[in-house]
């Protein structure tokens, strides 16, 4: 081990100290969204601390996405490449490949070159996966009179007083799911809130409410 650490050299060492923490966070990720966990833990990673400074992620896609989805625009169409899970496997999966580059002698430029494309790949996948589990959804089974009752956490910051719609996830019939939400709340509910869904408005709007920790 030893050996093939100092083998790779400064470049490669770079490489292997930045893939090494991005890909065990990927695994717990997705483990835990796997596993149907996702709706508490996905967003709390995704969105990084919330409740401190607000998230790259949050920050730089999640409050332009807000405004959009609550003024009625569509958003859901296309993948959502620059969330943290996409960001966190593009920083595995080029630190992994410049690591082997490295290894392999390639010149640091190309190196550069190959692992950042190849990044970028991967968070292509991990969007279109993402989107694949979410639109498990629809298959025609749900009934979303099973959501009543269940707890979620605030994925898209839900607008007071049925002002606006966000969105929530939670494991419903077995399934992590997204769903459109509004609330009677009189204060924002921020992404990674917790909450409970209390009634359904229209077809496919969730009515939640804040939960209250004991």
């Amino acid at each position: 081990m030893i050996d093939w650490w100092i083998a790779l050299g400064s470049a490669g060492q770079v490489f292997a100290c930045i893939a090494i923490p991005a890909t065990v966070i990927l695994l717990i990720q997705m483990i835990l969204t796997l596993i149907g966990l996702g709706s508490d833990n996905d967003v709390d990673t995704d969105g990084a601390e919330a409740d401190g400074a607000d998230s790259a992620d949050e920050g730089l896609v999640l409050d332009e996405a807000d405004e959009a989805f609550q003024k009625g625009e569509a958003f859901d169409a296309g993948l959502r490449l620059f969330t943290l899970r996409g960001l966190i496997a593009f920083f595995s999966v080029m630190g992994w490949v410049g690591t082997i580059c490295c290894g392999e002698g390639i010149s640091l430029t190309l190196s550069i070159l190959i692992s950042v494309a190849s990044g970028f790949l991967a968070m292509f996948v991990i969007a279109a996966l993402m989107k694949w589990l979410f639109s498990l959804q629809y298959d025609g089974t749900e009934d979303i009179r099973d959501a009543l009752g269940v707890s979620g956490t605030v994925y898209m910051r839900i607008p007071p007083s049925r002002t606006g719609k966000g969105k929530i996830t939670a494991v419903i019939q077995g399934k992590l799911c997204e769903k459109y939400a509004v609330t009677d709340e009189e204060t924002m509910l921020n992404r990674d809130e917790e909450v409970t869904v209390v009634g359904i408005s229209g077809e496919e709007t969730l009515i939640v409410r804040r939960k209250h920790r004991k």
